[in-house]
């Protein structure tokens, strides 16, 4: 594909540039409108939404350009890319927003969910002590993917039925079964419907992925005739171009009151980004972990979901203040790497 873009004329990629943009932006509000209304006529809560029906969407940009670095045998893109986003997702992404708005949180879901993020984290540090991450431990991060979908799929199944049960009670004379059927057999207002909004959640951030891909091979061609060196467009360009989806959609609901569905696709997004991206990546060859990777992108990763989860399991809301905390440990990471290794 890049190929192709190398090919056109610059106009034609400043073109196909905007082009990306308007889809990401579109998708995103199809996107987020969509989620959200899944959330609603299945009774689970958005946050649960956000770190698995979306997370999955918006992070196959990462799984996608990890995967083919490691088929490629370009570890340290796989690495770069993954542990990276992380890093974006929480001090650049969840930072921003909630300096924008205060966003809100169900301390509960976000503590649980956090758990399962800080687990993979931690795991995957543990893995590359040895300067080497093996297929074994890409295993491991596999079998907790499948963990955390269960996990939040029996956790979903039960707020969904125990908000059920709530409405059986208001329908006296009926058994629990037959209620219960009567009450998910249409729970929704006439031309909705959950196959409906999945569809739409699903062509949302199709088109999501769809855009960013044509901005960031687009932009990075761009930026390369424009004369700015390969290693900034790939600190920023790359990292920030497979992120993007996570952004828009995280601004997108900030904007619309839905800040629960970007914190829920914050996290999702993290975890899926260590045990989904690198743990499949891992079982193509081993993948060496460098020294910076050790010493400054772990431990910075670390710190930030340690603060997220800090934050939003302690009060109902993230407040601007705490993202404000956030964005100056990304900007501070920043430093420390351009100083140090650049």
């Amino acid at each position: 594909m890049e190929q192709f873009f190398e090919s056109l004329p610059r106009w034609a990629n400043a073109l196909f540039f905007l082009l990306g943009m308007a889809v990401i932006t579109k998708g995103a509000d199809l996107f987020t409108d969509s989620a959200v209304r899944l959330a609603e006529l299945s009774r689970i809560p958005k946050v649960i939404i956000g770190a698995t029906v979306v997370s999955l969407a918006t992070t196959a940009p990462e799984f996608s350009v990890s995967f083919v670095a490691a088929l490629l045998n370009r570890p340290q893109t796989t690495i770069g890319n993954a542990i990276g986003s992380t890093i974006c997702n929480i001090g650049l992404i969840l930072g921003s927003c909630v300096l924008v708005r205060a966003a809100s949180s169900e301390k509960k879901i976000v503590l649980q969910q956090g758990i399962f993020m800080l687990a993979a984290a931690i795991g995957v540090t543990v893995f590359s002590l040895g300067g080497t991450l093996e297929p074994w431990a890409g295993v491991i991060l596999i079998g907790l993917l499948g963990g955390y979908i269960y996990y939040s799929y029996s956790t979903a199944m039960r707020i969904r039925r125990a908000k059920g049960s709530t409405l059986v009670a208001e329908k006296p004379g009926k058994g629990t079964d037959e209620a219960l059927a009567q009450v998910f057999s249409n729970p929704h207002p006439p031309g909705q419907s959950l196959s409906r909004e999945l569809g739409l959640v699903m062509a949302g951030g199709a088109a999501v992925v769809i855009g960013s891909i044509l901005l960031v091979q687009n932009a990075a061609i761009l930026a390369r005739w424009l004369g700015i060196p390969e290693l900034i467009i790939g600190l920023t360009l790359v990292a920030l171009g497979t992120s993007l989806p996570e952004y828009v959609t995280a601004f997108t609901s900030t904007l619309k009151g839905h800040s629960d569905l970007g914190v829920g696709n914050i996290i999702g997004a993290n975890f899926l980004d260590i045990a989904w991206v690198i743990g499949f990546s891992s079982l193509v060859r081993p993948l060496p972990i460098e020294r910076q990777t050790l010493v400054l992108d772990y431990p910075f990763m670390l710190l930030l979901m340690g603060l997220l989860v800090y934050f939003g399991s302690r009060n109902s809301k993230i407040e601007r203040l705490q993202g404000g905390k956030l964005f100056a440990v990304y900007i501070l990471y920043l430093v420390l790497m351009f100083s140090l290794f650049v």
